[in-house]
C-alpha cells in the first residue's frame, strides 16, 4: 500500500488500485494552523484491512510534524480519538473525551 499526500488529503493506493481510500482535512477559515477531519473513506474492495485506521495514524504524525490543532466531522475518525486517548493532543481543550 502506498500513501501520498495531497493538497489537505492523504491517499492510499496499490498497484492494482490507484484510489483505495484517503482521509481528507481542509483547513478551517481563519485559522491557517487548524484543519477539520471531514471524512475517511475507503473503497469498498479495501474494508477490512485497517486501511482507515492507517490512514488515521499518518494523518496524526502529519498533523503533529505540521503543528495543527484537530476538529473533528468525520464518525470514523471521532471513533479513532475515543479509542486513541493519545492522538487527542492535537484536539482543542474543550474538544477532548
Amino acid at each position: 500500500m502506498q500513501y501520498q499526500i495531497e493538497d489537505h488529503r492523504i491517499v492510499a493506493s496499490d498497484d492494482h488500485q490507484p484510489f483505495v481510500g484517503e482521509i481528507s482535512f481542509p483547513a478551517v477559515d481563519g485559522y491557517p494552523d487548524r484543519v477539520v477531519v471531514e471524512r475517511v473513506f475507503v473503497h469498498p474492495d479495501y474494508r477490512g484491512k485497517e486501511i482507515a485506521a492507517v490512514l488515521v495514524k499518518r494523518f496524526i504524525k502529519y498533523a503533529s510534524d505540521q503543528g495543527w490543532t484537530v476538529k473533528l466531522m468525520c464518525p470514523y475518525a471521532t471513533q479513532q480519538f475515543k479509542r486513541h486517548p493519545e492522538y487527542q493532543r492535537l484536539l482543542l481543550p474543550e474538544d477532548r473525551f
